[in-house]
């Protein structure tokens, strides 16, 4: 989580969505971030439990919220090419000598083994179980959409560098068989309709609570 005062705007670093590289851009308009937010992946909903009304009191007034989304089948090739890195060989947490077929297979487990264990995009931006959901998502695809938004509401030129990118793989290694591509979608409708929304607008605005409600 990064608050960007002079914008009036708080980063929620959805994973996988070329957050390194922003928060790097963003480091120096974010002065007003709380040093004990302890982790870097706070989602819409710890958000609004638990930083929400102090950040508003501390800015002296609502803020909103923005985050990246990436396509889900994408998103999850991300994680299982990122886990595939050999600094993880050997830990649970390592996708190494796995197909992506068996990685999405474990994914859809009703208790998925660690190297597995990936949230949910439309759980992390709000929009899953009645949350409150980020005012502003990007979509991973047309990043440069989101630095022209944030060089308007920081008054300042913004370049994205490249850092933490998952390993280079054959495009074909990420393809599913039909009848997984099928369950995966189905057990991740929202999701999938959400990125839907996101990417035919090139971004999707939820606009704040009337009141002076922090999103």
């Amino acid at each position: 989580m990064l608050v960007l005062e002079k914008a009036r705007l708080v980063f929620l670093a959805n994973p996988k969505t070329a957050t390194q590289s922003l928060r790097a851009v963003l480091a120096p308009f974010a002065q007003a971030t709380p040093s004990d937010t302890g982790h870097k992946h706070i989602n819409a909903q710890i958000y609004h439990r638990k930083w929400a009304a102090r950040i508003r009191r501390n800015l002296g007034g609502p803020v909103e919220t923005f985050s990246v989304m990436r396509a889900p089948m994408d998103h999850l090739g991300s994680w299982y090419r990122y886990r595939q890195r050999d600094a993880l060989r050997g830990h649970e947490n390592s996708t190494h000598g796995l197909s992506f077929a068996e990685f999405v297979e474990a994914r859809l487990a009703d208790d998925p083994p660690p190297f597995a264990r990936i949230g949910r995009q439309d759980r992390f931006l709000g929009f899953l179980n009645g949350g409150t959901p980020v005012n502003y998502i990007f979509d991973y695809a047309d990043l440069d959409r989101l630095l022209a938004f944030l060089s308007a509401r920081l008054g300042s030129s913004l370049e994205l560098p490249h850092r933490n990118a998952s390993p280079i793989a054959d495009a074909q290694t990420l393809i599913l068989p039909d009848a997984l591509s099928a369950r995966l979608s189905s057990a991740h409708a929202t999701e999938f309709a959400l990125y839907d929304r996101v990417r035919k607008g090139g971004l999707l605005h939820t606009p704040a609570a009337p009141g002076g409600a922090v999103a």
